[in-house]
């Protein structure tokens, strides 16, 4: 059974039709989890094969509402619960599930669900809509992100995400106690900087305190509708480490 669902996991991709504008724009599929979840392991596994995919950016969202459960996720945030909140809000659901996938700000799906995955993606991509790509770089500590003068964008949140690509967790109560889980992609802090104008802009953030929190990669989201909306553009680095002086 466990090889049957790895190739049918590791088919996602091999089917999506390419586009011509596929080498700019930035697929972002985010994953709402939790450790205390029983249905949420298969879809950490199907996150994890997509991660390196050339033109898409996987982050995982943990939620806090199955610690109730007797297991505290250890990376749940309220936040995280929240924002999934607003995106259901929006796709006009009562309520909150895991493991749930957002693709684009646009589609949902069951997250552990294959082909559900796959064909939620597919849809995704075949909207059209404007393909921003910042400019991202690492200085130092600091990261830097430029925006291009845009007019048609008004009022797009710019979102800061610090991310850690790879965590393994043993889970000691709940519906997965006594299981070995892996995460790719965790969200450790996530920021809105402010609201853009469409006019070129660049922004600079010290990177130091996400790191000493485990952070390893950040990405940026450009996002409408207060920051939970359509995500117009994307772009992610690793936070390599500084090389001392001398």
């Amino acid at each position: 059974m466990k090889k049957i669902l790895l190739a049918t996991v590791l088919a996602i991709f091999i089917v999506l039709p390419t586009r011509a504008d596929d080498a700019v724009r930035l697929t972002v599929i985010e994953l709402f989890t939790s450790q205390g979840c029983s249905s949420c392991p298969p879809a950490d596994a199907i996150l994890k094969t997509m991660r390196d995919r050339p033109g898409v950016l996987t982050l995982s969202w943990p939620v806090d509402y199955w610690d109730r459960l007797g297991w505290e996720d250890t990376f749940a945030d309220p936040y995280n619960s929240m924002r999934q909140t607003a995106y259901n809000k929006r796709f006009g659901r009562g309520g909150v599930f895991t493991p749930q996938m957002v693709i684009d700000g646009r589609v949902q799906s069951v997250g552990s669900m294959a082909d559900d995955v796959r064909e939620s993606v597919e849809k995704a991509r075949a909207i059209d809509r404007p393909h921003l790509s910042p400019e991202i770089q690492l200085v130092g500590n600091q990261v830097k992100v430029s925006l291009p003068n845009h007019a048609d964008m008004k009022m797009v949140s710019v979102r800061f995400v610090w991310f850690m690509a790879d965590a393994t967790v043993k889970i000691g109560d709940g519906e997965n106690q006594g299981r070995t889980l892996h995460y790719t992609n965790v969200v450790l802090d996530s920021e809105v900087i402010e609201d853009w104008n469409g006019k070129a802009k660049t922004y600079a953030l010290d990177a130091t305190e996400a790191r000493t929190s485990g952070a390893d990669h950040v990405a940026i989201l450009l996002q409408d509708m207060y920051g939970h909306g359509p995500i117009v553009g994307a772009a992610f680095l690793p936070l390599a480490k500084p090389k001392s002086a001398g």
